[in-house]
């Protein structure tokens, strides 16, 4: 039995072939069938130059060097190119090569719209307000309207190549263009012909290198959240390295600030975690996202909830979709959610700060518990 994804507690598939040492066995097999070869010739007294004559050692000796050269390069042989590749190119470019092949397939989808942020800060109203504009953002969604045929792929990338790209985009990724097309078939089941498609998943933005070069013309949303509130909103405890990562960028950290990674730790400081999470979050979105130039576009929570019209008005004009008509009923917008950070404890509320800042300031919060904007916020069940 497989391990499950994290992200979404779906079985992971083999990593390749029927069976994961697939690979080394063919190498053996090989191995073993050409050592066979040359002792079976050697052994055979009437081969090409018979064994009696004057040269009869002569062939068998050359047959035994090239299989024992033949069985030492199958030992040592590694794939080099995943499959993809279908052009030959200099080292270091076949991870490059391999991604923009899988762009090329996935492009017939047309652009989709990328929704990310630090968990908990309010996506699943921006999602549904795509929705209303005739966004399809996937067949197979989560309670918070996470995409999780996305979410697996993401997670992969995250796992094994997360935060330093280097050897992806020089080495490739063998199971990755099988990862890829399946996760975005899958997410398209049921779409409208014709409807513009996207996906909401927090954790996008730690690995948008990555899917921005398998969506070359994506559009990126980066949905931004005072990083106080975020952190006294309760999260998943990061005891696997995935969250981990998505933590601290640091799958293999032990501990932090002396805490260890176990659900007690995160019990009893979980604003603290959060508040490390927001930090790594919002950086890695911003600093990842504002390479994509004009396609980059950040959105202000409490802006969004204090103002759905002219923010939903903000994002059609990006998009190029005609702005929605936001009924009352489809959206439940509660008084007073912006701004619960001020109801917590002082002394958590100076160690959370001590974390957040300098970030908290770059992006526009004060830091002070005199904060900014603070009308009007979506209710618990769009905190996503």
């Amino acid at each position: 039995m497989g391990e499950r994804y994290q992200s979404t507690g779906r079985r992971r598939p083999a990593k390749s072939g029927p069976f994961a040492g697939q690979g080394a066995m063919l190498r053996v097999v090989g191995f073993a069938a050409l050592l066979g070869f040359a002792v079976l010739y050697w052994a055979w007294p009437n081969d090409l130059v018979p064994d009696k004559s004057r040269y009869g050692r002569t062939d068998d000796v050359a047959v035994a060097f090239a299989s024992a050269f033949a069985a030492a390069r199958i030992v040592r042989y590694r794939p080099r190119s995943p499959a993809g590749v279908r052009r030959t190119l200099g080292r270091g470019a076949l991870g490059v090569q391999q991604l923009d092949d899988i762009a090329e397939t996935i492009a017939v989808h047309g652009a989709p719209i990328i929704l990310y942020n630090a968990s908990h800060s309010g996506s699943r109203l921006l999602t549904r307000i795509l929705a209303e504009m005739g966004v399809f953002m996937g067949a197979h969604l989560n309670d918070s309207e996470d995409s999780l045929d996305m979410a697996e792929l993401v997670e992969h990338v995250v796992l094994e190549h997360a935060p330093d790209f280097s050897r992806l985009f020089a080495d490739g990724d063998l199971v990755l263009e099988a990862l890829a097309l399946n996760a975005v078939e899958s997410h398209l089941e049921g779409r409208p012909p014709g409807a513009r498609w996207g996906w909401k998943l927090c954790e996008t933005g730690h690995v948008l290198p990555v899917i921005a070069r398998l969506f070359p013309t994506a559009q990126v949303i980066h949905l931004i959240r005072d990083g106080r509130d975020v952190a006294f909103s309760p999260f998943v405890a990061p005891k696997h390295r995935y969250w981990r990562k998505i933590y601290f960028s640091a799958g293999e950290l032990k501990s932090w600030r002396g805490l260890p990674m176990t659900q007690r730790a995160y019990r009893n400081n979980g604003a603290l975690f959060n508040a490390a999470r927001w930090v790594n979050s919002v950086t890695l979105g911003r600093g990842h996202g504002l390479m994509l130039g004009e396609r980059y576009l950040e959105v202000r929570y409490e802006e969004l909830v204090a103002q759905p019209h002219a923010v939903a008005a903000r994002l059609a004009a990006f998009l190029g979709l005609s702005a929605p008509d936001l009924r009352p009923d489809a959206f439940s917008i509660d008084v007073g959610r912006v701004g619960k950070w001020r109801t917590a404890p002082p002394a958590t509320l100076a160690e959370v700060l001590q974390l957040l800042e300098p970030t908290l300031s770059q992006f526009g919060y004060r830091g002070s518990a005199s904060s900014a904007p603070a009308d009007h916020s979506d209710d618990e069940s769009l905190d996503g």
